[in-house]
This record gives C-alpha cells, sequence and structure tokens, in this order.
C-alpha cells in the first residue's frame, strides 16, 4: 500500500501533483515478500488516521498471517511529513472480517466488525491511547446470507460479484456519540423477497473495551427492488446517519442511491441503461468538510452506474445533505 498526503492548499497550489507519501510494505507488518495487500480503507479518529485492508491476497507466500489488517498512524506526524510510527493488528484476529471496513466518524475509538454466523457478530474495538485491541460477541436477529442475486433488464446479474466478494461483510460503520452503526449486504428469505441490507446500531460505553449491547436491528429493503453496498457517515450537525448504496433489479438496472436513515426515500443519482455481472466493490460516504457556510450538514457520497457503449462506468461525486439551517436550530 502507499499512503499519500497532501494539504488541501497544496493540492490546489500544485494541481494535485505535489505528494507526500509513504510505502507501506509487507515487510514493515513482519509480513514475507509476496504478501498482496488489498480493498484498502480509511478512517480519521480524533488524533490518528486509521487503515485497513485484507491482508495476503492475492499472494500469500509461507509465513504470511491471513485477515483483515488495522493499521493506526498519528495524524501529527502525517502532517509534519517525516517518520511515522504506526501501530497494527494481527490480521488473523480478525480473520472473519474479510473485506469489511472502518467506523467512520469515529472519534477516540475505531471499530470494525465480522460475522461469527448469521446471529451473532464479532465486534472489534481500538481506543485512542491504548495499545490494546478488544473484541466482543454480540447476539442479533438471525438474517438470511443467501439469495444475493438481481437481474437486470437486460439479463445480467448484477450482484454477482458482490455474491463472491464482499458478499456479507460488514461494509457500512458509523459512530453517532455514544453508538456505532453496522450495516452490510443479505439475501432473501420468507420475510425479504429481495436482497437488502440490514443494519444494527449498538450502544457503547466510555469503558475500554467497551461493553456493547444491541440498541436497534434495521433493515433497508423493498420487495421490489434489490439492495446492496452500504456505506454509512454521521452527520456532524444533527448526528443523523446518511446512506450511500446500490439498488436495482426487477425491471431495473443498477443505480447509485443516497438517503437519511429514517426518511425512508433513497435518491437515485445516476442512469444505468446497461447491466453488468461485474459491478460494485467501493461506495462510499463521509462528512463534507465543515465550513460557515455548511456547518457539519452535508456529505460527500460516491457511486456509479453503467452506460453503453459497452458498460462505461458513470460514476458520481454527490453532495448531498440538510438545509445549513438544521445546524441553527440545534444551537
Amino acid at each position: 500500500m502507499r499512503m499519500a498526503t497532501a494539504s488541501p492548499a497544496q493540492i490546489i497550489s500544485s494541481k494535485g501533483t505535489a505528494w507526500t507519501y509513504w510505502n507501506l510494505t509487507p515487510g514493515v507488518f513482519g509480513e514475507p515478500t509476496g504478501t498482496g495487500f488489498d480493498y484498502p480503507e480509511l478512517a480519521v479518529g480524533s488524533n490518528s488516521l486509521y487503515l485497513s485492508w485484507d491482508a495476503c491476497w492475492p499472494g500469500c507466500p509461507t509465513g504470511c498471517n491471513s485477515g483483515r489488517e488495522v493499521v493506526r498512524a498519528s495524524l501529527s506526524q502525517i502532517q509534519a511529513g517525516g517518520t511515522i510510527g504506526l501501530g497494527y493488528t494481527t490480521p488473523s484476529d480478525s480473520g472473519n472480517a474479510w473485506g469489511s471496513h472502518l467506523s467512520q466518524d469515529t472519534g477516540d475509538e475505531i471499530f470494525w466488525a465480522g460475522h461469527n454466523n448469521t446471529s451473532s457478530m464479532r465486534i472489534y474495538s481500538l481506543k485512542e491511547g491504548s495499545n490494546t485491541y478488544f473484541w466482543q460477541d454480540v447476539g442479533i436477529s438471525s438474517w438470511s446470507n443467501s439469495g444475493l442475486s438481481s437481474s437486470t433488464p437486460d439479463g445480467q446479474d448484477w450482484m454477482n460479484k458482490l455474491s463472491g466478494f464482499p458478499g456479507n461483510a460488514v461494509i457500512g460503520v458509523t459512530r453517532t456519540v455514544n453508538q456505532v452503526w453496522f450495516a452490510w449486504s443479505a439475501g432473501t428469505d420468507n420475510n425479504f423477497q429481495q436482497p437488502h441490507v440490514e443494519m444494527v446500531t449498538l450502544n457503547i460505553d466510555n469503558n475500554n473495551p467497551p461493553n456493547l449491547s444491541v440498541n436497534q436491528q434495521v433493515q433497508v429493503w423493498n420487495n421490489s427492488y434489490a439492495f446492496g453496498y452500504p456505506a454509512l457517515a454521521t452527520n456532524a450537525c444533527t448526528n443523523e446517519v446518511g446512506m450511500s448504496l446500490e439498488g436495482g433489479g426487477d425491471g431495473n438496472y443498477e443505480n447509485h442511491l443516497v438517503g437519511f436513515w429514517g426518511d425512508f426515500i433513497a435518491y437515485i443519482t445516476t442512469d444505468s441503461n446497461v447491466g453488468t455481472t461485474r459491478f460494485g466493490d467501493f461506495v462510499t460516504i463521509r462528512q463534507a468538510p465543515v465550513t460557515d457556510a455548511n456547518p457539519g450538514n452535508l456529505f460527500d457520497a460516491f457511486g456509479y452506474g453503467l452506460d453503453t457503449p459497452g458498460t462505461t462506468p458513470d460514476p458520481h461525486y454527490v453532495l448531498f445533505g440538510r438545509p445549513a439551517s438544521s445546524c441553527q436550530k440545534l444551537q
């Protein structure tokens, strides 16, 4: 992996050509030469930058340690642009979190998760200032991990890639003060005739390790429409959870959608006109930079659709949110 940084002013003045970067090779993390790192993710805490990836894919030579690896670096050291110290987890400790993502808007503690089975999650956490990470198993309501399939009007299963990777990995995670939200793609059963998104909200306390308890388990679903690839972030203004995801099938092409949890509506941002069996991987959402005009009320989201000729990606950067006046109401 390569981690590259620049300030907004440097990006503007150099037109995106001046960066400070560090090459994060397998040897830095005690892995043998030839070990592959894949599916990277970033999250920003109060004082740290967090990185994660799947360790040992596609290359896993003799002696490599396979699983989801989480790395922590000091924001002040990154800003200084010199030598940085890295703390990192043992990948095999998070073996069931393969393909998962890190919690956004995470403050003084980072979270990630994996499934033990369809009625139990393992929640991992690392608090800033601590050199010990923990995990806790939490029981949840059972959900379906089969039936991740959805056809477009031209007969393509746009969830074909998802059903293999990242599958049911917990790829949507965000923190809202004393709660942490987890979301993943789920399948079909008697209650859900289309693939859907499962979300679990856990209460957290200030202990280290935190004591976690289920607050609610909810779904993003429609029996005429499939949903998958959920990404979550928290609005700094109102602490509402924003969503960026993909949907389609049953007479619809695959498209990117955004919305707020609780509004019970998702807005389509793309206009696909062709299907594919190789769709997905990265859909994201982040809190937009806070300014006087936009005091924490907006999100930056990324997703895409597909246009002909061929299967030409149609990526969209989407800025959405509440009116700035919504922040004023909280003051």
